[in-house]
């Protein structure tokens, strides 16, 4: 079990304030936030390239130590892939992989540093100098190297943030997979959702060095306490009280809350919907991304199978259920 109990660090301003964080063995965390809202400072802490003012941080039984007590950072269990990947520019992939790997043990090492070559998808490229790869490439090759030790825990800060979307769907799966079979924790800093989504056992909102809401993906998307928490997601409408109370008047919200509605979970309804005018339609390949202005210049954003034309004349709704469902989740 990994535990942080009431972290504090800074720089020269305060910029982690009130973690406490737990993650259990195999299990996988998603770290999100805006940038500059804390997320690698966190893992840095973690991994022990840098000191908490206040606070302590244990892995099992084990304090997990700042600088002046280490060397060099990272215990033989922990592994941390950076953004800026630390790999050997003038060596072969295979051994970069294996840099960390006993060389007395061979057949081991060829082994362990074959599997991990499968799991990247660069078998092909075992030979090729480091230097000679796109940056997807290295960070790939990063990532195996980060695992070639069978670590207990892992933190990986924007691990996919090089990799092209095909390739990057495959590894995210294997990846995970791999991680879940061989019991391995990971904490994963990304702010992309795509990253985490169906994956992740648990999503932890970084803003402005606290931590604002944790749960699962599936519940925060669902329920989100509040807009800073919504707009992780993606593209999202936040209607005002206003406008909630012009579709359903008898609905009990208080002045200043607003509600999320996600772009799928409109519908249209001729008679009581909000009037609204198409101002683009916007391929997104699956679809098109409607972007609807109302009378009063507000912008609504709703999921279409298929393109409207400029200046049409709609009218939009979502159910009273969701607005209930979304006033009940808010934070008080």
């Amino acid at each position: 079990m990994l535990v942080l109990e009431n972290i504090h660090f800074k720089y020269k301003e305060p910029l982690l304030q009130n973690i406490h964080l737990r993650l259990a063995p195999g299990k996988l965390m998603a770290l999100t936030g805006a940038s500059g809202s804390g997320k690698s400072t966190l893992l840095k802490l973690i991994y022990g390239s840098l000191a908490p003012e206040k606070g302590q941080i244990h892995w099992k039984k084990e304090a997990l130590l700042g600088p002046e007590y280490n060397l060099l950072p990272g215990p033989p269990f922990l592994r941390y892939l950076a953004q800026d990947f630390d790999l050997m520019p003038y060596t072969s992939v295979a051994e970069n992989i294996s840099q960390n790997l006993s060389v007395f043990e061979p057949e081991h090492m060829e082994k362990r540093t074959a599997e991990l070559l499968e799991l990247i998808d660069m078998e092909s490229f075992a030979k090729t100098q480091v230097k000679n790869l796109s940056g997807g490439q290295q960070q790939r090759v990063a990532l195996a190297k980060v695992l070639a030790k069978a670590p207990e825990l892992i933190l990986l800060d924007e691990p996919f943030s090089h990799i092209d979307p095909p390739l990057k769907l495959i590894l995210r799966t294997k990846l995970f997979n791999y991680l879940e079979q061989h019991k391995i924790a990971c904490i994963l800093a990304s702010h992309h959702p795509e990253d985490y989504m169906g994956h992740a056992h648990e999503m932890v909102c970084m803003e402005k060095g606290e931590i604002i809401a944790s749960g699962t993906p599936e519940s925060l998307y669902q329920n989100p306490p509040n807009k800073k928490v919504a707009e992780l997601f993606g593209v999202l409408n936040i209607i005002d009280k206003a406008t909630v109370l012009s579709l359903y008047p008898s609905l009990k919200i208080n002045e200043g809350q607003e509600i999320v509605v996600w772009p799928h979970e409109w519908s249209y309804n001729a008679q009581t919907g909000i009037k609204v005018s198409v101002e683009k339609s916007l391929f997104v390949g699956n679809g098109y991304l409607i972007v609807f202005k109302s009378i009063e210049s507000k912008r609504f954003y709703m999921h279409s199978k298929t393109a409207l034309l400029e200046n049409e004349k709609k009218r939009i709704q979502v159910t009273i259920d969701l607005c209930e469902q979304r006033l009940n989740s808010l934070e008080v």
